[in-house]
């Protein structure tokens, strides 16, 4: 700690060494101290000189343990966050890892999380989003059916209506997949798109009824991709809807489900969908699929 005070003050402690002696030199020279004390002139002159590089030293000492100090704990931070960074990859591929599965294990929905995130981005890139939002956006789309690991599969499988229980344990899954990738911290804002993608823009929708523009916008991005690859996926649920019934009844509730906003930048990024993914065959297929309903049981 004293090199470092004299490293920060070192001018200032030369122009003080220097000022004291040169004015006793003076005295002794303009005879206030006497003619015999002329060796006394020289002794201070010497000692003045002695000081100046007895400070310099001292400085540069000093200099050099701050340095030496700051390249340790440089070097310590570093360490520390590339620990932290492992760590944190480590949990999201292990998230990313748990939501390929359950993705894998559903027969209907297999490949459903893929799709959700490239109809995302490239709504997302139609809306003008940056690269980083649109990096967001897509981890929030892979992992955004992650709760449901915590919902029992029957549910998720169930062709009738579901029961108030059921429907309540649905509810309750963009939560529980918040939760989880909130844990890691580089990831808030994905969670938030994650917790919000079941709102609806009237406010009718869940978990906590946000409207409009209170609704995150990757989370209004994620409900019109989520639910149209809903309507457009072999499902078991309900009888098959022209390709399209699927975009009538995303045009039909922009404004009331859906952000109008993001259900026309997807219609203008409609034909590059169209061309690069295989289940969209507008003049041939017809899909089995559950129209996207307000508890989100898709």
């Amino acid at each position: 700690m004293r090199y470092k005070i004299l490293a920060d003050h070192f001018t200032t402690n030369c122009m003080a060494v220097l000022t004291i002696g040169g004015c006793l030199l003076w005295l002794c020279l303009s005879g206030y101290v006497g003619g015999a004390r002329l060796e006394l002139a020289g002794v201070i002159a010497v000692s003045m000189l002695l000081m100046y590089y007895l400070l310099g030293y001292m400085e540069r000492t000093a200099r050099l343990r701050q340095m030496k100090r700051n390249w340790e704990m440089a070097g310590e931070k570093v360490q520390l966050m590339e620990s932290i960074n492992r760590l944190e990859e480590g949990h999201l591929a292990t998230i990313q890892a748990i939501a390929a599965a359950l993705d894998a294990n559903d027969t209907y929905a297999n490949g459903h999380a893929d799709r959700v995130a490239g109809f995302a981005v490239k709504i997302g890139k139609a809306m003008g989003l940056c690269q980083d939002e649109l990096d967001a956006l897509e981890r929030a789309a892979l992992l955004h059916d992650i709760g449901k690991i915590f919902v029992q599969d029957h549910i998720w499988r169930k062709e009738g209506p579901l029961t108030a229980e059921e429907q309540a344990q649905i509810r309750q899954y963009p939560v529980l997949g918040a939760e989880i990738i909130d844990s890691i911290k580089p990831l808030k804002l994905e969670a938030q798109a994650v917790l919000h993608h079941h709102e609806r823009f009237d406010g009718s929708g869940y978990p906590y009824g946000l409207k409009g523009l209170a609704i995150p916008l990757e989370a209004r991005i994620l409900a019109v991709a989520d639910a149209f690859d809903a309507m457009t996926s072999e499902r078991p649920f309900r009888s098959a809807l022209l390709m399209r019934e699927a975009l009538e009844e995303l045009y039909s509730n922009a404004g009331n489900q859906f952000d109008p906003r993001v259900v026309e930048a997807f219609l203008t990024v409609l034909d590059d969908i169209s061309r690069e993914t295989e289940v969209m065959s507008f003049s041939q297929k017809r899909f089995g699929a559950r129209l996207y309903s307000m508890v989100g049981n898709c």
